[in-house]
């Protein structure tokens, strides 16, 4: 039981001593995505959020007519 409590105190004083968050400067690694620049293989940001837009605007209406019943003139 106390090797357990040592261990888990050497733990935590190590991952304090360290910042095991940073990552070194070789990567290389730009960041993308949300705000940025986007990331290889996917669309800029104005025509992705139209189309997401348009995805989701689709699956409402199906949810509305197939799975709660609403008739098609109320949309």
């Amino acid at each position: 039981m106390k090797l357990i409590v040592v261990a888990i105190i050497a733990c935590i004083l190590l991952i304090g001593c360290c910042d095991l968050a940073s990552a070194s400067e070789a990567c290389g690694c730009q960041p993308c995505g949300p705000g940025g620049k986007a990331c290889a293989n996917c669309p800029e940001r104005v025509p992705l959020c139209k189309d997401l837009i348009n995805i989701m605007s689709d699956l409402e209406r199906k949810v509305r007519l197939c799975v709660c019943g609403e008739q098609e003139w109320l949309l």
